[in-house]
């Protein structure tokens, strides 16, 4: 398949996801998603190269940075089709939902929620916000945003780190039914069973101990739950760590709250471990949108390769067969340019297909 082949069959997929989307908003996307899987960088002049448009590499250029400068994008009308189109496929047997956020040269802060798969984070929102620290009420509505498209009849978890302990959110949580799973700062009082209040961090845990407690309050001020509770002190901490979760805290709840940790990987995805997002020096709030937006859906389509490589054995073409050293998303990404050395066909779609 040459690049202007798979120009087509992307811009046929997308249409077909997105048929409101403007033709010219589809060509700039299909073309912007060709060129991330196929560039080393999110840097204009690679990308340009990777365009299968007749034309000078600076002209080129100036399209694309056209691109981010046109329209203001809108999550709701941009987007929401590839969210819907990627829950109402979902295969598995729940939605594990990670929440986080990543910073971008102590000049911009971008909050993200996305779902947890094969040790990476599939995007479904996010917020471009200023350098540091998110608020209750963002959090709150990224999760409003999702949960009109998640799948109904499975269950739904929440998982996210300290930051985004406000009994707010886990109220939130309660509300629409879903478990959750959040870190807890370590000065935060809690209650054991009708005993007095205490920090979490005076609970007596040792180093490289991990504990379970349950039926905890947590809060003076709420006096939340009952809820339940994970201490662990590793060994290359310099004190312990608490989360706090709905569920019964054993070794499964806590095996199962690893996942919250795919979404570091996935952002490596997105800075110097992929798509080099700080390096494009965009701090404009619309044009990182737009610059994000593309982001997520050449991410969906490269998770996409990825798991269409590993569900078909297929994955051996790249990596050991002993262990597996690659990414989902490193190896959907390494997929699509072995295909162009090739011309072998490439699998285009925006969901995942094993549970």
């Amino acid at each position: 398949m040459n690049s202007v082949q798979l120009q087509e069959k992307l811009k046929q997929d997308l249409r077909r996801i997105a048929p409101r989307m403007a033709q010219p908003d589809v060509t700039n996307l299909a073309l912007w998603s060709q060129a991330l899987a196929l560039s080393p960088d999110c840097h204009l002049a690679n990308l340009a190269l990777e365009m299968p448009v007749k034309g000078e590499r600076e002209n080129l250029i100036q399209r694309a940075r056209r691109s981010l400068s046109g329209q203001p994008f809108v999550w709701r009308r941009d987007y929401v089709p590839f969210v819907r189109h990627l829950l109402a496929n979902w295969k598995g047997e729940e939605v594990a939902l990670v929440m986080d956020r990543t910073d971008l040269a102590q000049e911009r802060s971008i909050l993200m929620l996305g779902a947890a798969y094969r040790k990476r984070l599939l995007p479904l929102t996010w917020r471009v916000l200023p350098f540091g620290g998110t608020g209750v009420e963002v959090q709150q509505a990224l999760v409003k945003e999702v949960k009109p498209y998640l799948p109904t009849g499975i269950p739904i978890h929440f998982y996210a780190d300290c930051e985004f302990r406000g009994v707010e959110v886990q109220r939130l949580c309660q509300n629409l039914g879903w478990h959750w799973q959040v870190g807890l700062k370590s000065d935060t009082y809690v209650q054991l069973s009708e005993q007095e209040w205490v920090q979490a961090r005076t609970l007596g845990l040792a180093i490289g101990e991990r504990r379970y407690w349950q039926k905890v309050y947590i809060t003076h001020k709420h006096t939340f739950g009952p809820v339940n509770l994970i201490g662990d002190w590793s060994p290359n901490q310099t004190s312990p760590r608490f989360w706090v979760l709905d569920m019964k805290a054993d070794g499964q709840a806590w095996r199962r709250g690893r996942k919250r940790y795919w979404i570091e990987p996935s952002f490596r995805d997105w800075k110097s471990y992929g798509f080099d997002l700080e390096e494009s020096k965009i701090d404009d709030y619309a044009r990182l949108n737009r610059l994000l937006f593309y982001f997520s859906v050449a991410t969906l389509w490269i998770i996409h390769v990825g798991d269409w490589l590993i569900g078909h054995g297929h994955d051996h073409l790249l990596t050991r067969t002993d262990s597996q050293d690659y990414s989902v998303f490193r190896l959907g990404r390494d997929y699509v340019r072995r295909c162009q050395v090739m011309n072998w066909s490439i699998p285009i779609g925006f969901t995942v297909t094993q549970p």
